[in-house]
């Protein structure tokens, strides 16, 4: 049986399942406009679907603000690179381990000013000790660290406590106040129907702040995760003018990563301001 799938369709929806999935495609029914209203779904899915019916943005003011409330400046934008050895080279990693050789962290102060750091470990090395001590001595203890998909950034600092004994009491301090931006829009509290229902940062930047999709297709060579994590896989054997080059890359790119979040959460702001702004009036 084929069918065409439209670009958002029943897949698309959140935590389905396969028995559901298909349960529609049985019915002929695969566009989410074809969801029957009153079928049994969980209220984050029966939400998805009628912002996507509706063609309407949905945005929960008071559950924003809520969430800004959470929050403590200076906040501190991170973002990990990771790559994997099938053949680990390095003592205490296990095979396709996830081993982080690059962050940018953006320190955002209440004012908005902002200031960059950033890692990007020497090629040919084992990265986990040299990232681990630069990571405790650019965020201090009991600051609230903001990271889109936390339990990505969380398992790399719980796997770099576990290894480095002398630095595991910052690190997992660093790892206990982080905040996920993600929550937000997992949360469908912020829904645009240009999203698709999805609450990845694919859709999300683009729905929210389009220049900034604009940013990354102007980077030169490295223009996601994927590239990233290959270029530094193989940056040992490259030439020194081919290393620096693709240093700059990675900079560049992962860089963005962080500024894209700041840009996310001040859409985010306005929306709290704004509902502020009418509470005091």
């Amino acid at each position: 049986m084929q069918r065409d799938i439209p670009e958002y369709s029943i897949f698309n929806i959140f935590n389905l399942g396969s028995k559901k999935q298909k349960e529609f495609f049985e019915q002929g029914i695969v566009d989410i406009a074809d969801v029957p209203d009153d079928f049994a779904m969980s209220e984050i899915q029966a939400k998805a679907v009628a912002n996507y019916k509706s063609g309407e943005t949905h945005i929960d003011k008071e559950a924003i603000k809520e969430f800004f409330e959470s929050l403590s400046y200076p906040l501190y934008h991170l973002d990990f690179e990771t790559y994997q050895q099938a053949v680990p080279l390095y003592k205490g990693i296990s095979p396709y381990q996830q081993i982080p050789f690059q962050y940018s962290l953006h320190v955002e102060n209440q004012d908005g000013t902002l200031e960059h750091k950033e890692f990007l470990a020497k090629a040919g090395s084992d990265p986990r000790r040299v990232l681990a001590e630069s990571l405790v001595r650019d965020i201090p203890l009991h600051v609230n660290s903001l990271a889109y998909n936390m339990s990505f950034e969380k398992g790399v600092i719980r796997k770099l406590a576990q290894q480095f004994e002398d630095l595991s009491a910052h690190l997992m301090n660093i790892h206990d106040n982080i905040k996920d931006l993600m929550f937000v829009f997992q949360k469908k509290y912020y829904v645009i129907p240009s999203m698709q229902g999805s609450y990845s940062i694919k859709y999300v930047l683009p729905a929210l702040v389009p220049q900034m999709q604009e940013a990354y297709k102007k980077l030169e060579g490295i223009q996601n995760g994927g590239e990233a994590m290959n270029a530094f896989a193989s940056l040992h054997v490259k030439s020194l003018k081919e290393q620096e080059e693709i240093r700059k890359q990675l900079l560049a790119y992962c860089k963005l990563d962080t500024l894209a979040m700041v840009k996310v959460l001040g859409k985010l702001k306005e929306v709290s301001d704004e509902l502020s702004k009418t509470m005091t009036h």
